[in-house]
């Protein structure tokens, strides 16, 4: 106790001799410190939330929120209770004990409604199982797409009919919930189609029909138009065709031109008509023999002599069948779809360029066409390219004539202005830090040195002590033998008795030199 009362003593002396803008700078030290820890231990132990599972029906929020709170996990709620929150260190945990225990259930039942056996459950409640089952299946594997938020599936699978023509079709409906509202592309709502029309069976890819929770139709309207959906196919089957061929063409003239000099169209004729043939060809001159079958028999006859005697006689015959197999050759063709029937290329080259002196002494650029070797070469370049045939009557048109670079050259320079305003904007934004930096160096240097010098003011050093030394056996000291020894600070063992010496020597300072004082006192309310 001894030991912290002589420190919080000393601290005492030390604010004591302070200056009003030392204390206040301080303290405000202090306070900073203060809450510089208080922020970063808060910083520290603040614990992160996050979403454990959003928009949930109220529930399913109250299913998850008591197994949460079974198991001792914390969690908050927002969005009005539709959002749980857990910490982000227990977040995958819990999200897999709740799977495991099947929540949240969406409010839809999968194959688990068949782990519990009912005897006297009837046919008909049976299928009205099967179907709720597959339509749950169904609603949570759509979920799982990055961008379905929730999907709900109605079916509808008709009763066995005795005769075919009375069949009906499978229908599916189903309502998707997005996450944005973008929308869905073209592929993934077909993916959506065919993966439901996989599952379902009979369930044809035209029979879904697929709508979001604001109404709006996703599934194509000419599902029902075997032949309007199947030309649209056949439409962008050759616009693809036409742009991967555009693409081989383009990138070999920019790889020899340079980017901007040629464009390259393609326009795709495909072949989709669908037949099969089949052929059997018969060949005379190559029999084979299949089977060969042969009976043999015998009749026997009695004649009578004139002696009344009998003579027998014994016939044999021996018949052969023979089946011959002539040979024959049965052939099935199917025409492949989707053939490149014929092709037209366009191609449009730009000339070259050539900086020259008019008459007036003033530069210009003119326009020279390419030589016809140069334009022969790139002809070929692009029908090996898009692989051209005379025998399919393609043709290919090449025209080298000047582009309008007009708007392009405007372009540029608009983008060469704005790279040298950000330029001189950045550099400008530099040197100001700069000189800002360094006005905030010089400016604390200058009150450095006025603060030490307004301390010295105040405090005067303390006269330096010296010691004399005397050799044994000499007589009284004289000048030449006093050694001066060096002052050597001893720390104050008891910081009261400094005090009264300390307060004199201000009050002396104050007395003889009250200018100065002054001068102090001043300059510390300036700063």
């Amino acid at each position: 106790m001894e030991y912290l009362k002589q420190v919080a003593t000393h601290l005492s002396e030390i604010i004591r001799r302070m200056s009003v803008s030392q204390v206040v700078m301080l303290v405000a030290i202090v306070i900073g410190v203060i809450i510089g820890g208080v922020t970063v231990a808060g910083w520290v132990g603040k614990v992160t939330y996050q979403p454990l599972y959003s928009n949930l029906d109220p529930a399913e929020a109250a299913d998850v929120t008591q197994y949460l709170s079974e198991h001792k996990i914390s969690y908050q709620l927002s969005n009005g209770g539709s959002t749980i929150e857990v910490s982000e260190s227990d977040l995958y945990e819990a999200r897999l004990a709740l799977a495991s225990q099947g929540l949240p259930n969406s409010g839809s039942v999968g194959y688990s409604i068949f782990d519990e056996s009912n005897l006297g459950m009837t046919d008909f409640l049976q299928k009205l199982n099967f179907r709720r089952a597959l339509e749950g299946e169904l609603s949570r594997t759509i979920s799982t797409l990055n961008e379905v938020q929730a999907a709900r599936v109605h079916i509808v699978m008709p009763e066995e009919r005795l005769f075919i023509e009375q069949q009906k079709d499978a229908t599916a409906s189903i309502v998707l919930k997005l996450r944005h509202n973008g929308g869905l592309g073209k592929s993934q709502v077909n993916g959506i189609t065919h993966l439901v029309a996989s599952s379902v069976e009979g369930l044809k890819p035209n029979n879904i029909t697929i709508v979001d929770y604001n109404g709006n139709l996703l599934s194509s309207n000419t599902g029902s138009d075997e032949l309007a959906a199947l030309t649209g196919t056949q439409i962008e089957m050759a616009r693809s065709v036409e742009r991967g061929l555009e693409q081989k063409a383009q990138s070999m003239l920019d790889g020899v031109l340079g980017p901007g000099k040629g464009i390259v169209r393609v326009t795709a004729e495909l072949n989709f008509q669908q037949y099969s043939r089949t052929s059997e060809n018969y060949d005379p001159n190559m029999v084979a023999v299949v089977s060969e079958q042969r009976t043999e028999g015998s009749n026997t006859a009695t004649k009578k002599s004139d002696e009344n005697k009998e003579d027998r006689q014994d016939d044999r015959s021996e018949v052969t069948v023979t089946n011959y197999e002539v040979s024959k050759t049965i052939e099935s063709v199917q025409n492949a779809v989707g053939t490149i029937q014929r092709l037209s290329v366009a191609v449009l080259l730009d000339g070259n360029y050539r900086m020259i002196e008019n008459a007036d002494r003033v530069q210009e650029m003119i326009y020279e066409p390419r030589p016809q070797e140069e334009m022969d070469r790139l002809s070929a370049i692009v029908k090996n390219a898009v692989g051209f045939s005379p025998e399919r009557n393609d043709q290919l048109e090449v025209v080298n004539m000047a582009f309008d670079n007009t708007y392009l050259d405007e372009q540029q320079q608009m983008l060469d202005q704005q790279y040298t305003r950000e330029f001189y904007y950045d550099l400008i934004k530099k040197i100001l830090m700069v000189l800002a930096a360094l006005a905030l160096l010089f400016y604390l240097r200058k009150q450095i040195k006025k603060f030490f010098a307004g301390i010295s003011r105040i405090i005067p050093p303390a006269p330096r002590a010296t010691t004399t030394y005397r050799q044994p056996g000499s007589g009284s000291p004289t000048a030449a033998d006093e050694v001066p020894i060096p002052e050597i600070e001893i720390p104050d063992v008891v910081p009261e008795r400094r005090q009264p010496k300390l307060v004199d020597q201000m009050q002396r300072v104050a007395k003889e030199e009250p200018d100065e004082i002054a001068k102090v006192i001043k300059t510390m309310m300036v700063d």
